[in-house]
């Protein structure tokens, strides 16, 4: 009689969920690693364009198979590693991953720091002090795995190998942070210091093309001689990564919002507004244009009394254009005490100042953006007569965006992105529109503002920068999104050949 053969002993059986995350897997392996150097044959560009594709594949189907898995049963993609770095960036829901000593989060976030909380014993996680304080206060992970990093300060990350890394603001949420990391490697004249960006989630402007340490020209501090400067790798926030969304800058946004609220607010202190064109008022211009009528509405239908105005945010996020809103109307702004609690972890003296637990003694609320509808704010509204009598609300989100009559969104040249006068995307409050529901009484605003870049400011942050290989890290999923993206990238690359790096000077775009 033929025994049965015996089956491997489960050495992780009898372990908890934490203690199986505890032991470290094998990440993805790196698709770009194997490549042969630029100016091969094209045999071997072939090949090497055949092993990303098919990376990319592996980590897309991978991501789908682990849904609602367990941290142990996950592979961490090799678009969260930096590799040869001994360093992951936001791949907390992977569990340890092997061979990473040292973990960076970019913010706070919940796809960013999926995974990680109080049984969190992998490794140091490396973050800016905002985000250090939520991790401490909200996911309860215990601090000494968790360490601070000042902005503009260069770190060395132990146990790497002599990598570096310096942290400048993301300007996305609060606390958020790209990661500049560089390692050297040889010696004489066989030196070489290698730079990898990531990016994180981000909003491109001028401050960072211009920045010290990213800027493609800079000047040798001890010969005076002038040099290039260029980044090896950029992990890229390609969230809106598609010619439909030029979104306009936060600023004339923000701008946008507070006009139209201080106008209100003038509208509703002193009664009606009839005008000398007899209209309704400016709300009644806002309905007619969103309804298509040129009825002038009956006067008894004015709503007198204060403006509240309701912003959705997250649990961080947005905190500029409440702040924004708030110093026009000359107001506080209201959160609840989980919010403030939040509020009180990203250290800014000015939004603290602001703050009031009191919701009757300010005219700017903070509540969360997917409960901000037309139905739902005249809920709140009629939970807060009579100290208020009308209510506005804004959604702001690049989602919102729709591109302008006439602006070629299918396939576009880059030199036109870049310098095209239709391309600039101006925003004031004649731009807004009430959404569905509304009334004079009620009006809900969905507003592109965004803490990603545009399509167009993806295009000039690529374009004035040396960058040698660009890796998207969001909308990686399918293979048409990921193709389309590349395009792109290749196109970025042609523009600057053809035409030299998008040159960029002042503040602003």
């Amino acid at each position: 009689m033929v025994k049965p053969t015996p089956k491997p002993a489960d050495i992780n059986k009898g372990l908890t969920r934490a203690e199986r995350a505890a032991i470290a897997r094998p990440a993805q392996g790196d698709p770009y690693s194997r490549q042969n150097p630029i100016g091969g044959s094209a045999f071997s560009k072939m090949m090497a364009g055949n092993a990303e594709d098919t990376a990319w594949a592996a980590a897309a189907a991978n991501e789908v198979s682990s849904r609602g898995k367990q941290a142990y049963q996950r592979t961490c993609p090799f678009y969260k590693i930096i590799p040869g770095f001994s360093i992951c960036v936001d791949a907390f829901r992977y569990g340890a991953v092997e061979g990473c000593k040292a973990y960076f989060l970019s913010h706070f976030h919940s796809d960013h720091y999926v995974g990680l909380n109080k049984s969190w014993c992998h490794g140091p996680i490396y973050c800016s002090r905002p985000t250090a304080n939520l991790v401490r206060q909200q996911l309860r992970v215990d601090p000494k795995w968790i360490i601070d990093v000042d902005f503009e300060s260069t770190t060395e990350v132990p146990e790497t190998g002599g990598v570096r890394v310096t942290m400048l603001h993301a300007n996305h949420c609060p606390g958020s942070s790209l990661f500049l990391f560089e390692k050297s490697s040889g010696a004489g004249p066989n030196a070489y210091n290698q730079r990898v960006l990531h990016c994180g989630d981000f909003r491109a402007s001028p401050a960072h093309v211009q920045h010290r340490l990213l800027r493609p020209n800079v000047t040798n501090p001890v010969t005076e001689k002038p040099r290039q400067q260029h980044i090896d790798k950029c992990y890229l926030d390609t969230t809106y990564l598609s010619p439909k969304y030029g979104f306009p800058a936060q600023e004339d946004v923000i701008t946008a919002c507070a006009d139209l609220c201080v106008r209100l607010n003038q509208e509703a202190g002193v009664g009606p507004d009839t005008g000398k064109n007899g209209t309704s008022g400016l709300m009644g211009k806002f309905l007619s244009a969103a309804t298509g009528s040129n009825k002038t509405p009956d006067k008894s239908s004015h709503v007198g009394g204060r403006l509240l105005v309701v912003i959705g945010t997250y649990s961080i996020g947005k905190e500029r254009i409440c702040m924004g809103i708030a110093k026009a109307l000359g107001s506080k702004i209201f959160a609840t005490p989980p919010k403030q609690r939040i509020c009180a972890c990203l250290e800014d003296p000015e939004l603290s100042a602001m703050l009031t637990s009191n919701p009757h003694e300010a005219q700017v609320h903070m509540q969360t953006l997917f409960e901000i509808r037309a139905d739902t704010l005249a809920e709140y509204l009629d939970g807060l007569k009579p100290h208020f009598s009308r209510v506005v609300g804004f959604r702001p989100t690049g989602w919102n965006y729709r591109p302008p009559a006439g602006r070629l969104i299918q396939n576009p040249p880059v030199s036109t992105v870049l310098h095209g006068q239709h391309w600039k995307s101006p925003y004031t409050s004649e731009d807004l529109t009430p959404q569905r529901g509304s009334t004079r009484e009620s009006a809900c605003f969905g507003v592109p503002y965004s803490e990603h870049s545009s399509f167009r400011e993806l295009t000039m942050f690529c374009c004035a920068l040396r960058i040698g290989r660009i890796i998207p890290t969001v909308n990686v999923a399918s293979q048409k999104s990921r193709d389309q993206m590349k395009v792109w990238m290749e196109r970025w690359d042609a523009e600057k050949k053809k035409n030299g790096l998008f040159s960029v000077t002042g503040d602003r775009w």
